[in-house]
């Protein structure tokens, strides 16, 4: 079933909000058999809103829009809806009683204000808010189209879309059954994936999706058929052997983080691990933290921005700085072991670079990084050139380390880690 999004905010189009509705509403719709075939963000202005519903709803099976659905005067949408379909408003008494227990329970005065939220287009339905006031939408129009309206706060409209939305789309596809696998790789890109897709011969019976993050991309795979068991009957062999194809480069599945790989795989082998940061401040220890029980594995860190700090805490030979600079091979190599040493942890991992947006030069541009990594039998360094702004070099150099830890825990790293890399034995 195709679809479109409206999105609705003149917050959206300033810059002031980033629009994470519309990515997080695009995949839960593609993994219940809904296409998005079109975004588009309008302002709050009645002109716009009504022509790019107009506009949506001659094309798509299916439109849904978030935002403006709230109590203020520039919540204008469930107005345009209305005049749009040539639905009139009418009070629904059910999300009225609604918006009423909302006031009650945090015993607030009800502003009459508040109940133009229970006013939905004829033939509409509530779809019940558990964190607000404004309800959601369904509104089945003729020939088979279908609109949905959500509000724009993300925590209330995912609430309205994992309770009431999803289950009603998926009764709406029949007996038909969505299975969707996602495969999380890092370390390769869109184009190589999809090299080997193409190598693979994928049936067209399966739904393919790449979705890039920094130094990050996922892979979903699709299918739909007549039962749960049948789809994932389509799915299993091209699940494995796209794993196959992609080898190392796959760190997880689903909802998997590579923080919590690497802290699952610290566990298995019964690793601590210390850390010392420099160009990401403390960013590799707060994602390695972020997992439960981290403490199992995690033993400290060290923010080593000065070069001071490098010599007397992580005992990086002054010389050794003074030959090389702190953004280097050597140096990077000399942190790891000092992280090891000073946290008496099992591993040692440690980043420097140059996150930009100036300190860098010719020989050191903005963006170089290196990483190094001690396990006690050797101590391994990796180079790499980043491109971004400076908050996403620190974020990509962060992921580069957690990869490095996990691919030298599941002996995938090698002694070298690739060209433009360097190795030294402790």
């Amino acid at each position: 079933m195709p679809a479109e999004l409206l999105t609705i905010g003149s917050e959206l189009l300033s810059g002031a909000t980033v629009n994470t509705n519309a990515a997080y509403l695009a995949r839960r719709l593609g993994e219940v058999g809904v296409a998005c075939r079109r975004q588009v963000a309008v302002a709050d202005a009645p002109d716009a809103v009504g022509g790019a519903l107009r506009d949506a709803l001659s094309r798509a099976e299916i439109v849904l829009t978030t935002g403006g659905l709230g109590p203020t005067f520039d919540d204008v949408t469930m107005d345009i809806i209305a005049q749009v379909t040539h639905r009139p408003l009418a009070l629904a008494p059910m999300a009225a009683a609604a918006v009423r227990r909302f006031y009650t329970k945090r015993h607030r005065r009800l502003q009459q204000a508040a109940l133009r939220q229970a006013y939905l287009p004829s033939g509409g339905t509530a779809l019940p808010n558990p964190l607000g006031t404004a309800p959601g939408l369904w509104l089945p129009l003729e020939v088979g189209r279908l609109l949905i309206a959500l509000p724009g706060v993300p925590a209330e409209m995912r609430a309205i879309m994992e309770r009431s939305v999803l289950p009603r789309l998926r009764r709406r596809n029949g007996r038909t059954a969505i299975e969707s696998r996602t495969l999380r790789t890092i370390g390769i890109v869109e184009l190589s994936i999809e090299a080997i897709l193409r190598r693979l011969r994928v049936p067209r019976t399966i739904d393919i999706g790449l979705y890039p993050h920094l130094r990050m991309v996922d892979v979903r795979l699709t299918a739909a058929a007549s039962s749960a068991r049948e789809a994932r009957r389509c799915l299993e062999p091209v699940e494995r052997r796209l794993r196959r194809a992609l080898g190392a480069a796959v760190y997880g599945a689903g909802e998997d983080t590579l923080e919590e790989i690497v802290g699952a795989r610290l566990l298995e082998r019964h690793r601590t691990i210390g850390v010392a940061e420099s160009c990401t401040g403390g960013l590799v220890t707060d994602r390695l933290t972020n997992v439960p029980g981290s403490s199992r594995y995690v033993r400290g860190a060290i923010v080593a921005y000065a070069n001071e700090v490098k010599w007397r805490v992580l005992g990086v030979p002054r010389t050794l700085l003074a030959r090389h600079g702190a953004v280097s091979a050597p140096v990077a190599r000399a942190m790891a072991q000092g992280a090891r040493r000073a946290l008496d942890a099992d591993l040692g991992v440690a980043l420097t670079g140059i996150a930009g947006p100036s300190g860098g030069s010719a020989d050191k541009p903005v963006g170089l990084v290196f990483i190094g990594f001690s396990d006690g039998r050797r101590t391994i360094s990796q180079r790499l050139q980043l491109l971004g702004n400076r908050t996403a070099i620190k974020t990509q150099a962060a992921q580069a380390a957690l990869n490095v830890i996990r691919l030298q825990l599941i002996g995938r790293g090698g002694s070298r880690l690739g060209r433009r890399r360097s190795v030294r034995q402790d």
